[in-house]
């Protein structure tokens, strides 16, 4: 499936690659942005940041960072900004390359892309549904041993789960009596009802690396704004490979708004998805499906028949209806398709097209 696109909200792009009729796309499911009305303040902003364009912006986006770090407890130079989170995941693939890497799979494939490209050497350690999508310490620990970087999604994408807390503080110490690098990216980490964030650990171990996005939760995709906090010199190594104004004025003065004042939409958004995780699920299991126990706003999804759901992407397709395939996803193979949780008007939506497509897969 080398000629699907590797991530979602391409499905015009998906559509073309599977043959299937150029039907306007009406709902799409594989962008897990949040799904409710912006920051009622992002309008205002915008019209502002206008005056932002004409300037040049602080080169390292300093003020933005020294936002980040006074919110987290941190010192200026243990914060970076950047062009999204990729830009960041590419930097840190570039500073360790050449590396033995380990990613803990089924993960974003941006990882493995940007270490293949940079040189790596990469291994998989895979979780499965047999077992909550939860990896086992025993056996994590053999496969991280030599290794010098180990990614860790956290809330997990695609499957939307929580590696427990208490695993992560134990994974944190074999890293650093190993001298593992361990890169935690908490790119959903806002949608979690009870978000627990790894920030702490960045304090008190060099060998911590923490990944942000301000994407997903801001609907911020087409500004693209990420930070990573570490160690000094982690940064340092990160920063010497940057070009400067990597994140532009408009993207600095509101990210530094968003920071401020965001927090309350965030909560409010988590909560609606908790309550909406609880209604909907429930309705998929009850026509059949499979579903992961996510605890944000996206989730996979499995039938009982096959082992492969292109011919209900297809479907779907068909209907209007963009999902995200899961053929680039170590460990799952297209036997899942990964899926927005949205409004529940547009879940509805989904649900009854789902009940339809079981047919195709018979």
């Amino acid at each position: 499936m080398q000629s699907l696109p590797n991530h979602g909200a391409n499905p015009q792009l998906l559509a073309q690659a599977l043959n299937v009729g150029a039907r306007k796309i009406t709902h799409d499911y594989s962008v897990n942005v949040n799904p409710y009305p912006p920051l009622a303040l992002l309008q205002e902003e915008w019209q502002r940041s206008v005056d932002h364009m004409f300037h040049y912006p602080h080169p390292t986006a300093e003020p933005l960072r020294a936002a980040i770090a006074s919110q987290e407890g941190l010192s200026l130079d243990q914060v970076i900004a950047g062009n999204g989170a990729a830009e960041l995941i590419y930097l840190l693939a570039h500073v360790f390359q050449k590396s033995e890497v380990l990613i803990i799979e089924p993960a974003f494939s941006e990882y493995r892309e940007a270490c293949e490209a940079n040189g790596c050497r990469v291994t998989s350690y895979i979780t499965t549904e047999a077992d909550d999508w939860q990896l086992s310490l025993e056996h994590w620990k053999e496969a991280v041993r030599g290794k010098k970087l180990c990614f860790l999604c956290r809330p997990n994408n695609p499957t939307g789960t929580l590696l427990a807390e208490e695993t992560l503080a134990e994974m944190i110490a074999i890293c650093e009596q190993e001298h593992v690098y361990l890169v935690i990216d908490e790119a959903f980490i806002h949608f979690t009802e009870q978000p627990c964030s790894a920030a702490s650990y960045v304090r008190a171990h060099d060998h911590v690396i923490l990944l942000r996005s301000l994407t997903k939760m801001y609907q911020l995709p087409g500004l693209r704004l990420g930070y990573a906090l570490a160690s000094q010199a982690v940064i340092a190594a990160m920063m010497a490979l940057q070009p400067p104004w990597s994140v532009n004025g408009p993207v600095q003065h509101i990210g530094e708004r968003v920071l401020k004042e965001g927090t309350p939409y965030a909560q409010e958004t988590a909560r609606n998805m908790a309550e909406e995780r609880q209604r909907f699920f429930p309705m998929l299991e009850a026509l059949g499906y499979v579903v992961s126990p996510s605890l944000v706003n996206f989730y996979v999804l499995r039938t009982k028949e096959t082992t492969d759901l292109l011919p209900l992407v297809k479907f779907l397709l068909s209907e209007g209806v963009a999902v995200r395939h899961t053929y680039n996803f170590h460990g799952l193979a297209g036997a899942y398709i990964r899926l927005a949780l949205r409004t529940p008007e547009e879940n509805d939506i989904l649900l009854a097209l789902l009940a339809r497509g079981k047919a195709c897969l018979r």
